[in-house]
């Protein structure tokens, strides 16, 4: 009996590390966020942007950012979001712990933080912290 309590004990944290490691990570077509466009190369976005004449938007985040999650979850897969992004920008997210230069490159101290590079690769505008959709929307309308 012991042993059966044990082995379903381990199949439960199993399933449960399997559920966890599903939602954490980026779909089979590289997206964060399902419905935004995204790569995941700085130098890619900023030769794409040239091409397309559209701006880059670097989304700085983290593991273990309760304010990063919260505006992918709210912000980032507002409808009316996605399409304005999808439509004007190339778009990368940024891991600040991991691309470290491209952060101190951009003056990033904190996530999650937004930079809007036009087609050049020249910083545009930055907004910082966790931001509605209403007010994301306000910043990305006028770039």
């Amino acid at each position: 009996m012991k042993v059966y309590k044990l082995l379903m004990l381990s199949v439960v944290i199993l399933l449960a590390l399997v559920s966890v490691s599903a939602v954490c990570s980026s779909d089979s077509n590289g997206q964060i966020v399902n419905g935004l466009n995204s790569v995941s190369d700085v130098n890619q976005a900023l030769n794409d942007a040239q091409h397309s004449n559209k701006s880059v938007l670097l989304i700085f985040d983290q593991d273990s950012c309760y304010y990063c999650d919260q505006f992918k979850k709210d912000t980032l897969n507002n409808k009316e979001v996605q399409k304005i992004l999808n439509e004007k920008f190339d778009v990368v997210f940024v891991d600040i712990n991991k691309q470290t230069d491209v952060a101190v490159k951009h003056h990033v101290m904190g996530t999650p933080t937004c930079v809007i590079l036009d087609s050049n690769g020249n910083d545009v505008s930055k907004i910082e912290g966790y931001v509605t959709s209403d007010e994301f929307l306000n910043a990305i309308k006028e770039i």
